[in-house]
């Protein structure tokens, strides 16, 4: 029993040895703490270099970007008025025509055999004419000598005008046959370019409800892009289209040419299968860079809208709250300004709401950033 409470004697002196020795060890120890908080309190805070731009009104276009079709303005397809044999294609396939030239000739024998049949007919008409005049003097002048009776010279008269009659009858057959033979020379309608020609001489073509084309022209000077407007802007760019303003932008694919031109046509209703109404933009293309069927990427431009504020699209952060800025005060101290965007275009951002002419904005460093840091400006790469 005594060797117990000696053992815990012991352990006890032990504790309150070693409690002493933390407590001033702790004592030693806070001076030098209470020095360094001071001297981190007095420590100047560490600027984070940032890049700035200004918020800045300027004149940007009111538009959006999209998806555009290159269409024709005008697709012919040639068909044949009269069935015939093909006997000389004029064009090759793809070739660029002009409204006038001769595309295909048809076997045309026949037809001039029945125009100079025809010929013959009315040089005959035209000769029993002249015999019945010279029939109708003479009695006439016999009847003045009271040789001939007015039954006779009334005779003469209706052989005269039933000569003029026939005249005028194979006269028109006549000209009903040269009109049907300019149908077996097929000339070009519009100026355009061509697709494959499908007929090769011997080829037999018809004509009527039946007849396949021959060849398709389409029309490349000007030429039209087709996009699909929202319904909800359809009435905007109806009104900027009547204004003159509204246009469409696109490039040229495969190259850095820039073409635009106005739009000039509005569909009359809805696509019910996509909700877009279709709008048309005629595009000056000489020389052909642009072909139907192309589909590229195009800029509506409604208007041109002045005084938009804007600021690079470097500047626009997002969070769980929506957009957000950086904008540094003049102690240079950035502070979180959230923002309402309007659109986006060329790299700049139009800001609906939330920022001022004139305000710094920081455009490269945010990562580092928390509201409220202090920030040094310095110069972008490449400036």
């Amino acid at each position: 029993m005594k060797r117990i409470i000696l053992l815990l004697s012991f352990f006890l002196a032990i504790a309150v040895a070693a409690a002493g020795y933390w407590f001033a060890e702790g004592m030693s120890l806070r001076p030098a703490d209470a020095q360094d908080a001071a001297i981190r309190q007095h420590r100047p805070e560490t600027a984070i270099p940032v890049v700035l731009a200004q918020a800045k009104r300027m004149t940007l276009p009111v538009s959006f970007s999209t998806i555009g079709t290159i269409q024709p303005v005008a697709s012919i397809a040639v068909t044949a008025q009269v069935s015939g044999t093909v006997s000389r294609v004029a064009v090759a396939d793809g070739a660029q025509v002009k409204q006038g030239d001769v595309l295909i000739e048809l076997d045309a024998r026949l037809i001039d055999t029945q125009i100079a049949q025809a010929e013959a007919t009315v040089a005959k008409d035209e000769a029993n004419i002249a015999k019945a005049q010279r029939d109708l003097g003479r009695i006439n002048h016999l009847l003045a000598s009271k040789v001939e009776t007015l039954e006779n010279a009334a005779d003469a008269q209706t052989t005269l005008d039933l000569a003029k009659a026939t005249l005028a009858s194979d006269q028109a057959g006549l000209n009903n046959l040269r009109i049907q033979r300019e149908y077996y020379t097929i000339h070009a309608p519009v100026t355009g370019r061509i697709g494959t020609v499908p007929v090769k001489p011997g080829s037999t073509i018809v004509d009527g409800a039946q007849a396949s084309p021959i060849v398709t022209i389409n029309v490349f000077e000007p030429i039209y892009v087709a996009v699909g407007i929202p319904q909800r802007m359809v009435a905007d760019l109806a009104q900027d289209k009547a204004q003159g303003v509204a246009k469409i932008s696109l490039t040229v694919p495969g190259r850095n040419d820039k073409l635009e031109g106005p739009v000039t046509a509005i569909d009359n209703a809805a696509n019910t299968a996509t909700g877009l109404v279709t709008a048309y933009a005629s595009i000056l293309n000489a020389p052909e860079v642009l072909w139907p069927g192309e589909i590229l990427n195009v800029d509506v431009i409604f208007r041109d809208e002045p005084d938009a504020l804007a600021v690079p699209n470097q500047a626009i952060q997002t969070n769980q709250q929506g957009s957000f800025v950086y904008a540094v005060d003049t102690s240079q101290h950035a502070h979180v300004k959230p923002v309402v965007i309007d659109r986006t275009l060329n790299g700049m951002t139009v800001i609906a709401s939330g920022l001022n002419e004139g305000d710094n904005v920081v455009t490269d460093g945010q990562l580092l950033l928390s509201n409220g840091a202090l920030v040094s400006s310095k110069q972008a790469m490449g400036e």
